[in-house]
C-alpha cells in the first residue's frame, strides 16, 4: 500500500478508537418505536386524504381569466416557436395579438381586482380547512410522539455526518457525546412526515392530500395564485 492509503487508514482507525464503543440498541425498539411511529405517521396522512376530499369544495371558475390565461401561454409558444412556422404565418399570428388596432392586447382591456382574504368568504373557508386537516394533525400528532416516545434513540443513518445536523436527527435528546449519527424519535416522526410521498403516490396516486411535503408547498404558493394575472401589462409593446 501507498504511504498515503496507510496514513489514511491510521487516521480512520484512530477516529474509530476515539469515537468510543457503538450503541446496542434493543431489539424491542424497533417493534415498540420504530414501527408504531411509521404506522401512525402512515394512517393519519391517509385519514388526512379522505377527510380533505370530503371538505374540498369546487372553485368557481372565472371564464376571462381562463381565456386570458390560454392567450398568454399561446404567444409565448408562438414567440419561442415562431422559427419552425413559415414568414407568413408567423406575421398572422402576431397581427392577430400585435396590431395597434385590431390586436387582442391592444383592444381587450381587463379589469383586475385583487380578492381581499378579509372579505372573500370563499378564502377564509380554504385557509380553515387547510388548516384543520394539516396544520392541527401535525401539531398535535407530532406532541403526542413526543411525548409517548420520547428520550428513544431507535436508529442510525449509514453514513457519516457532521455536528450540524445533531438538532435535526436528535431532538429530545441532549448528549454531546453521541454520534450525529443516530436518529431520536421525534426526528425520526418528521423524516416519516416528509418520507413516505412515494408510499402515498404509490396507495392514493399522484394527486393525492397525504403529501405534507406537497400541501405545505401549495400553502407556500396559494397567496401567489390567488392573484390573478394582470394581461394589460404581461404584454406591452
Amino acid at each position: 500500500a501507498s504511504p498515503r492509503l496507510r496514513s489514511c487508514l491510521c487516521w480512520l482507525v484512530e477516529q474509530r478508537a476515539m469515537a468510543g464503543p457503538e450503541l446496542l440498541l434493543d431489539s424491542s425498539i424497533r417493534i415498540w418505536v420504530v414501527l408504531p411511529i411509521v404506522f401512525i405517521t402512515f394512517f393519519v396522512g391517509i385519514i388526512r386524504h379522505y377527510v380533505t376530499q370530503l371538505l374540498h369544495s369546487d372553485k368557481k371558475v372565472d371564464l376571462e381569466q381562463v381565456s386570458d390565461s390560454q392567450v398568454l401561454l399561446r404567444s409565448r409558444i408562438l414567440r419561442e416557436n415562431g422559427k419552425y412556422i413559415p414568414r407568413q404565418s408567423f406575421a398572422m399570428r402576431k397581427h392577430y395579438f400585435n396590431n395597434a388596432e385590431t390586436g387582442f392586447f391592444k383592444k381587450v382591456k381587463r379589469k383586475v381586482v385583487p380578492k381581499n382574504p378579509m372579505t372573500d368568504t370563499s378564502m377564509l373557508t380554504d385557509m380553515m380547512k387547510g388548516n384543520l386537516t394539516n396544520v392541527l394533525p401535525m401539531i398535535v400528532i407530532g406532541g403526542w410522539i413526543n411525548w409517548a416516545f420520547s428520550g428513544f434513540v431507535i436508529t442510525k443513518v449509514p453514513f457519516p455526518l457532521t455536528l450540524r445536523f445533531k438538532p435535526m436527527l436528535q431532538r429530545g435528546i441532549d448528549l454531546l457525546s453521541l454520534d450525529a449519527s443516530w436518529v431520536s424519535s421525534a426526528s425520526w416522526y418528521f423524516l416519516n412526515v416528509f418520507g413516505l410521498r412515494s408510499m402515498y403516490s404509490l396507495i392514493l396516486g399522484q394527486d393525492n392530500a397525504a403529501d405534507q411535503s406537497r400541501v405545505m408547498q401549495d400553502q407556500m404558493t396559494g397567496a401567489a395564485m390567488a392573484m390573478p394575472p394582470d394581461p394589460n401589462k404581461a404584454f406591452k409593446v
